[in-house]
């Protein structure tokens, strides 16, 4: 789980780490709470890198401008994320920047401590970190880069990033810059903070975090919906919760994560446009995929259904597919649907998809494992491009229509 800012820097503060004075903001009412002598620096809270360069921070010498860049700023789209809040703080006096980093190195299987005398962006470019192993003596091989004044507190501040490392369960710890101010403190003046998720039942704390996705906004009704599916007596068996929603036409019902990223990409190179992405794995039981599958049909604006997965090792195709089935029987789509499985149970799954096609009047191809999954792609998007213009679910839908809880899925 990747943190905004703000939530790293209360990492780093709970550490002992110095950060920068400063405010959330999360609505321009809230401004008066941004108190502080100006100049300040204003900072959209997204999770996406390069915000700088994207106008996500600002620089302010009044409070006529701190009001506008808040209102610019609250509600925009950033790099693809919509910003929901703004980090206001004091503008530090720098004297010098550095780059500091905990990460895992999965190579090497054990903590490593990155470091540059050189801070600020795209230093790994122009001034690459010099990589040391976290243990007792990193603090002292560090402090050794830079001049005598500066290495006690700098292997102070080594210590302490490498204790909340591994206290807070991190996955990576980066502070750029770390800043020596021109009275001589070292102040951490950005964060970046990935944390472990499957360390997530040490820590209830994390349960008070904002909600995110891996698109950096929070989740749709539709994607909280799917995160429910895992929950309750068959949680033990099986996952059927992983859906992201976006903002194309081609429904998507994988199985097997690996190869999903192959097939998202055959899809793009195909032309699609998919609506979402989702996967099931571990042989769900089949009223699981089915309510995976009535998330997928949910979204207004559908023209096509992609079924797809690798040869299945213990996966029952037959009973995954009855669960599709059972979700299809309630939307009786007109858009055509795609289906390539193989594995245990696939001649069943064959014949459970094709009777059904027959009677709900389906149009419906279905593959096995004679043809690649990838292929499959292409065969969707001629079915679909062979389709009249305006061939879709309820045309009096709009994507942000909404019905339900989690969509509108009447056929026009």
């Amino acid at each position: 789980m990747n943190l905004y800012e703000h939530e790293g820097k209360a990492i780093l503060a709970r550490a002992g780490i110095p950060v920068p004075r400063g405010v959330l903001v999360r609505s321009s009412e809230a401004v008066g709470a941004a108190h502080g002598s100006f100049p300040l620096v204003v900072k959209a809270q997204v999770l996406a890198g390069g915000r700088g360069k994207a106008g996500g921070v600002r620089g302010v010498r009044s409070r006529e401008e701190l009001v506008v860049a808040v209102q610019n700023l609250l509600g925009s789209t950033l790099l693809g994320e919509s910003v929901r809040s703004v980090l206001v703080e004091e503008v530090l006096p720098v004297a010098k920047e550095y780059y500091i980093s905990v990460i895992y190195d999965q190579t090497a299987g054990r903590p490593a401590v990155l470091f540059s005398t050189s801070g600020g962006m795209e230093i790994e470019a122009s001034h690459p970190p010099r990589r040391f192993f976290l243990d007792s003596t990193v603090g002292e091989k560090v402090s050794e880069l830079v001049s005598e004044d500066e290495r006690g507190e700098l292997r102070k501040i080594i210590e302490l990033l490498g204790d909340a490392f591994v206290g807070e369960d991190a996955r990576q710890i980066e502070i750029n810059p770390l800043v020596r101010t021109s009275d001589g403190r070292f102040v951490a003046a950005d964060a970046k903070v990935a944390l472990d998720d499957d360390a997530a039942f040490r820590h209830p704390e994390w349960s008070a975090l904002e909600e995110r996705t891996v698109l950096g906004r929070g989740p749709t009704d539709r994607e909280r919906a799917a995160r429910a599916i895992d929950a309750g007596p068959l949680a033990h068996r099986g996952t059927a919760s992983k859906y992201i929603e976006f903002g194309g036409d081609v429904g998507i019902l994988f199985s097997g994560g690996g190869a999903s990223l192959a097939n998202m990409d055959a899809l793009l190179a195909a032309g699609g446009r998919p609506a979402n992405y989702s996967e099931y794995s571990g042989n769900p039981p089949r009223e699981k995929v089915a309510s995976l599958a009535r998330v997928v049909l949910s979204k207004p604006g559908l023209r096509g259904l992609w079924i797809c997965g690798g040869v299945a090792n213990f996966t029952q195709i037959d009973e995954t597919l009855a669960g599709i089935v059972d979700a299809l029987r309630e939307v009786r789509p007109r858009y055509p649907i795609v289906v390539r499985r193989a594995g245990p149970g696939e001649e069943e799954g064959r014949r459970i998809m094709e009777e059904a096609a027959r009677e709900l009047g389906l149009t419906l191809r279905y593959f096995g494992a004679e043809t690649p999954m990838t292929e499959t792609a292409g065969v969707l998007m001629d079915m679909i491009q062979s389709l009249p213009p305006n061939t879709r679910i309820n045309p009096n839908l709009t994507n942000s229509g909404d019905s339900g809880p989690f969509g509108n899925s009447a056929v026009a």
